[in-house]
C-alpha cells in the first residue's frame, strides 16, 4: 500500500465493489470495530451470510475509495442498502425507495485526511446521477459526531430513547406475564402486513404541508434483524440461545405487540418494533408488553430494555411498570447518541421532511 503521507483523496479510484475480494475487505476493515469479541472467521461468516439474505440480494452494494493500482487497497468504503418506503406530501401515499448508509469505514492509517468526506461526497454525486433505482431519500446512520453529514446535506433530526435498566431485577425461569403472550421466531411475521397496512394509512393522514416519509417494517427486513440476532447470539449468549422469544402480544383492549432482538455483546434487549392499533389509550397493553419485554431480558441475562423514539404512552407504561417492580428498576429517557439517522433529499434540494418512526427495525 502506498505510503499515507502521499496519498491524497483526489487522487483515489471510487467505485462500486464488484470483485469477492473487495468485499470481503470491506467486512474485513469493518471487523476492526464491529467484530469483537467474536473471533475474525466467524465474524466474516456472520456477515457473508447476511448479504444472502432476502432483505440484502439485489438491494446491497459496497462503495469504495481505493488506490488507483490496487482494487483492494480500500482506503474507506460502505455498505448501501435499498429499503422499500412510503411518502406523502399531503395528497394519499405512495411508494418510493430509501437508501440506508451504514458500515463507513477508513483504514486507520488514512484517517483525518477527508477519506470519508471524499467517499460519501462521491457517493451523494452518484446517487443524484443514477437514482439509485428512483430513491427519493437517503439515510445514514452516524454517531454524535454528525458535523460531516450536515456539511455534506444530511441532517439530524431530534432522536430519543427509553432505557428499562432491570437494577436487581432477576428471574431464573420463565412465568406468564398477565395480559401478555410470548412470540416465536416464526410468529412475527404473521403480523408484518397489517403493520405495513396501519403505516401507509397513518402517513396520509398528514395534512400540514410538510413530506413526511417511513421506512415500511417489511417482512424481508424483519427477517433481516432476526436472522443477524441468531447468528450473533448462537456465538454470544452463552447457552441462551434456547430460551429465547423473539416478541409479544398484548391481549388487553386493541391490538399491540412487539418484537425485539438480544444484544449480548451489550447486554441489551432491543425492541425492534412496537406496533398499537391506536396512538393513545392503550397504556395497558403495552405496560403488559414491556413487562414481558423485562422477563425476557432477565431470563437472558441483559441488563436492559431499549426502545427508540418512544411514544408517549410508552414512557408512561415504562416509569409504571419500574415503580411497581422497584428493586432498583428504572425507566430513563433521553437523547439518542448511538447510530443516529441523518436524512438528504435526492439531488439536495431544500424541502421539509419528516422521518417517521425512528425505530430500531429501520436501522441496517
Amino acid at each position: 500500500m502506498s505510503s499515507p503521507e502521499t496519498v491524497t483523496p483526489e487522487s483515489l479510484v471510487f467505485e462500486r465493489a464488484t470483485q469477492d475480494e473487495q468485499v470481503t475487505e470491506h467486512f474485513n476493515q469493518n471487523s476492526q470495530v464491529q467484530a469483537a469479541p467474536l473471533p475474525l472467521s466467524v465474524y466474516m461468516v456472520i456477515q457473508h451470510k447476511l448479504a444472502s439474505t432476502a432483505a440484502s440480494r439485489g438491494n446491497t452494494a459496497y462503495w469504495v475509495l481505493r488506490l488507483p493500482d490496487n482494487p483492494e487497497a480500500l482506503i474507506s468504503s460502505c455498505t448501501t442498502y435499498m429499503r422499500d418506503a412510503i411518502i406523502t406530501t399531503g395528497q394519499g401515499t405512495r411508494n418510493t425507495k430509501a437508501v440506508v448508509i451504514t458500515d463507513i469505514f477508513t483504514h486507520p492509517e488514512y484517517r483525518m485526511r477527508g477519506m470519508a468526506k471524499m467517499l460519501l461526497t462521491k457517493l451523494r454525486d452518484q446517487m443524484d446521477r443514477d437514482g439509485f433505482g428512483n430513491a427519493d431519500f437517503s439515510v445514514v446512520y452516524g454517531d454524535a459526531h454528525t458535523g460531516l453529514l450536515q456539511g455534506l446535506g444530511w441532517q439530524s433530526p431530534p432522536v430519543t430513547q427509553l432505557r428499562i435498566s432491570l437494577g436487581q431485577f432477576k428471574i431464573e425461569e420463565r412465568k406468564d406475564v398477565p395480559g401478555a403472550e410470548f412470540l416465536g421466531y416464526m410468529e412475527i411475521p404473521s403480523l408484518i402486513s397489517k403493520d405495513v397496512n396501519t403505516s401507509k394509512l397513518r402517513l396520509s393522514g398528514y395534512r400540514d404541508q410538510k413530506t413526511h416519509v417511513q421506512i415500511l417494517p417489511t417482512d424481508e427486513l424483519l427477517r433481516w434483524h432476526q436472522i443477524r440476532s441468531r447468528l450473533y447470539s448462537q456465538h454470544m449468549s452463552r447457552g441462551k440461545t434456547a430460551l429465547e422469544t423473539h416478541g409479544a402480544r398484548s391481549h388487553i383492549g386493541q391490538p399491540a405487540w412487539m418484537w425485539w432482538v438480544h444484544d449480548y455483546r451489550a447486554r441489551k434487549l432491543r425492541i425492534v418494533r412496537i406496533y398499537v392499533a391506536r396512538l393513545k389509550g392503550l397504556e395497558d397493553g403495552v405496560r403488559a408488553l414491556l413487562e414481558a419485554a423485562v422477563v425476557e431480558a432477565s431470563l437472558c441475562g441483559l441488563h436492559e430494555v431499549v426502545i427508540w423514539q418512544p411514544r408517549e404512552q410508552v414512557v408512561q407504561a415504562a416509569k409504571q411498570l419500574s415503580e411497581a417492580y422497584g428493586q432498583g428498576m428504572s425507566a430513563l429517557q433521553g437523547e439518542r447518541l448511538e447510530m443516529m439517522p441523518c436524512l438528504r433529499w435526492r439531488g439536495g434540494e431544500g424541502r421539509d421532511v419528516v422521518l417517521e418512526e425512528l425505530e430500531y427495525y429501520a436501522w441496517s
